[in-house]
């Protein structure tokens, strides 16, 4: 089953909710509501994944030309969040420190 988010809907609710209960102060503010990114599919630079993951824009190369970190040419290689968060996720407690020889993590 999949769920709709009206993200602008709750964004309204939160601020509704927050005059109703006198939250906002006497004066007029202005109020900002920042809300998650996972439901829009955002590309990403190679340096922009490499900031994420902590390390340098090479070693993303070389997980893409492993096969594991999914990307495509546009100009530039780009990496959708959806598959940046996927590859972690299917990642987690292994050594990728050579991307073409992966290991469970040693404890």
């Amino acid at each position: 089953m999949e769920i709709k988010i009206d993200e602008k809907q709750i964004a309204d609710a939160i601020i509704n909710e927050l005059k109703r209960h006198n939250l906002l102060g006497e004066k007029q503010q202005n109020v900002t509501v920042v809300y998650n990114a996972e439901s829009q599919d955002i590309l990403y630079t190679v340096a922009e994944v490499a900031e994420l993951v902590k390390c340098n824009n090479a070693y993303i190369y070389s997980l893409i030309k492993a096969g594991l970190l999914p990307a495509l040419k546009l100009g530039s290689m780009k990496i959708r969040r959806t598959a940046l968060l996927e590859f972690l996720e299917k990642y987690e407690g292994k050594d990728l420190t050579d991307p073409f020889n992966i290991k469970d993590i040693e404890r």
